[in-house]
């Protein structure tokens, strides 16, 4: 299984596999620009693993392993992670009404907890879906702050207790984590997160300058210049982490050993409550979400839990499968194209079992 991390032969074959799927344009979407290049990266334990993928005929070189990139909605494992923290220490509780903290939500008929927003079940808005942070993004345009952004957004969405992605509910998360941990959240995440759990690769990017160095591939929001010329980080409001693929294996690995969070919280984080959203096209058989974590819920292909996320020019996606040697995956798709970072990093577990 994992040993197969020392036998060239079967890494070889786990490679071709992965090249496979970069080369593979059967579930790629019209208009979408093809996936150039990915970094792959395999963690446990003592024994890891990363590599750097370019499609072939294509132009694009294989990105230096030690190249980050931003994972956009990983960062909500990282916030949940944050929580988690703060509730073992007796900061916060995941089941009290959430007012004391977030007053924003203090009009609202029913009081809201903060593992509701945790599971995405708090009845919450997003702004995913709308033309005008669209088109705000395409154009290059400073960001909205948290104050427009629910403004526009509002906080009253679906009814609590369905599942309701939200990224305003995790922009709330990041208000509640500098309030009650007294810190600005970058300060917060590296004392709680990245320090605890040595991603040493791990900054929290807030200006645009800040990507200057990331990596990223063509976008088609910004079809003419580079992203990072282009794109604000502050576009994703809950905030949004910049590491390297192998510092986002550690991450999803180091989280889901013993010591990191007392054992209770850990095994409530990966209960994943039922999704009940058509996810056509990715690896999801039957998909679930915890607090802050998806987690396939179908035994046969299961469990594993973590997370993905996508944006201006790349993808990402993190998944520990707790198998007899407990082994974590995470891919950087350079490029726009989640479902393909989720295939290829299960692809890399099937290829090590």
């Amino acid at each position: 299984m994992v040993e197969a991390l020392d036998d060239p032969a079967r890494v070889a074959v786990m490679t071709e596999a992965l090249k496979s799927l970069l080369n593979d344009d059967t579930g790629a979407k019209d208009g979408q620009v093809a996936v150039r290049a990915a970094v792959v990266a395999v963690h446990s334990g003592a024994r890891r693993w990363s590599v750097g993928l370019a499609r072939s005929g294509s132009s694009a070189l294989k990105p230096p392993t030690a190249h980050r990139g931003l994972v956009y909605s990983l960062t909500k494992t990282i916030l949940a992670a944050a929580v988690l923290r703060l509730a073992a220490r007796g900061v916060v509780d995941l089941d009290a009404p959430v007012g004391r903290w977030l007053p924003e939500l203090s009009a609202r008929p029913t009081p809201v907890t903060l593992a509701q927003i945790l599971t995405h079940r708090a009845g919450l808005p997003d702004y995913g879906g709308r033309d005008d942070y669209h088109w705000a993004v395409a154009a290059a345009l400073e960001p909205w702050g948290d104050d427009e952004f629910l403004a526009r957004c509002g906080v009253e969405g679906p009814p609590a207790g369905e599942f309701a992605y939200s990224n305003i509910g995790y922009m709330l998360l990041k208000r509640l984590l500098e309030r009650a941990g007294g810190l600005p959240l970058a300060d917060l995440l590296r004392a709680e997160v990245f320090h605890p759990l040595g991603l040493a690769s791990a900054t929290l990017p807030q200006e645009k300058g800040d990507l200057a160095s990331l990596l990223f591939g063509p976008s088609s929001q910004f079809p003419d210049r580079p992203v990072a010329e282009r794109y604000h980080p502050g576009w994703v409001a809950h905030g949004v982490a910049a590491m390297t693929a192998a510092d986002a294996a550690r991450f999803v690995h180091g989280l889901s050993m013993p010591g990191y969070l007392p054992a209770e919280l850990l095994a409530r984080m990966r209960e994943g409550l039922p999704v009940n959203a058509p996810m056509t096209g990715r690896p999801w058989v039957e998909p679930g979400y915890g607090l802050g974590l998806m987690v396939e819920r179908d035994p046969l292909v299961g469990p594993y839990w973590g997370h993905s996320g996508g944006g201006p020019g790349i993808s990402a996606a993190a998944y520990h499968f707790p198998l007899e040697q407990p082994l974590s995956v995470a891919v950087l798709t350079v490029g726009e194209d989640v479902a393909l970072a989720e295939w290829m990093a299960v692809e890399a577990v099937h290829r090590l079992r």
